[in-house]
């Protein structure tokens, strides 16, 4: 098992800061993410080339594009679009996968139609381009849960589409996430992972308490269970509020998460 790192944490600043911050780290990877409210790293509208690149700055790092984290509302017309062209982007960048959550809201069964209809929609895309589409199960969305995920995969296309797996969402389910990830384990295309100790749907808590090994949860056997999925070559750190930190702040925050993670997955 590889680690890997979300530009997500360095959303406020530019993504060449994020690559050397995230190789200085030791990740060998990254989830170069495309948010606008979080972080703009990647324009949907660039040119074939422009992706090419970025595509060789990253390489230039010495690091691999694990996915596209493109998180939005895929049942509102004008964000499916954007994530219909960010599909493509994804190929042109040689990313294997594609991330977001399913939007709708939880346990409405007109919202869930929706998701798998839209999702099972954009999968005929993503199939022509090459690139899996992995939904995280989310707080408040209509994958929410490890049953909504399961009756999720079980109405998708399961070869353009997995299972974005994130503890701390169905820590905030009330869910025992390592129980959960041998359920949904069959069904992941990417993994995500930091720590979490409020289970209220809100938030995973301060920026000190996601940092692995500060929370609350068994990051110890998650890591197993994740480690026993053949098919998954990287976990990424994913962790939410550093945006308006400085930099070195945000490189404190993620050396000392490599060095615990690599405890936990050696």
């Amino acid at each position: 098992m590889q680690l890997g790192c979300s530009t997500i944490l360095f959303g406020g600043h530019p993504l060449e800061v994020a690559l050397q911050g995230i190789a200085k780290a030791g990740y060998t990877a990254i989830e170069l993410c495309a948010i606008p409210t979080m972080a703009d790293h990647l324009s949907a509208d660039e040119s074939t080339s422009s992706f090419h690149h970025v595509r060789q700055v990253v390489a230039d790092h010495g690091l691999a594009i694990e996915s596209i984290g493109a998180s939005t509302n895929l049942l509102d017309s004008e964000r499916r679009a954007r994530f219909v062209r960010l599909i493509r982007a994804a190929a042109a960048l040689g990313a294997p996968a594609i991330t977001t959550g399913s939007g709708g809201v939880s346990d409405d069964e007109p919202s869930f139609r929706a998701v798998v209809t839209t999702i099972g929609e954009l999968s005929r895309i993503a199939a022509a381009e090459g690139v899996r589409i992995s939904i995280k199960p989310h707080v408040r969305a209509a994958v929410y849960s490890t049953p909504t995920a399961l009756r999720f995969m079980s109405e998708v296309d399961r070869r353009w589409v997995g299972l974005n797996y994130d503890a701390s969402h169905l820590w905030r389910a009330n869910e025992t996430p390592e129980e959960s990830l041998r359920q949904l384990g069959p069904y992941l295309a990417t993994a995500r992972i930091r720590d979490a100790v409020s289970r209220e749907p809100g938030g995973p808590g301060p920026v000190d308490q996601q940092i692995p090994g500060n929370g609350a949860m068994n990051l110890r056997a998650i890591a197993n269970e994740l480690q026993a999925i053949g098919e998954l070559r990287y976990t990424v750190l994913e962790i939410v509020g550093t945006k308006e930190l400085p930099v070195d702040a945000i490189q404190r925050v993620v050396e000392t998460s490599f060095q615990r993670l690599k405890e936990l997955f050696a």
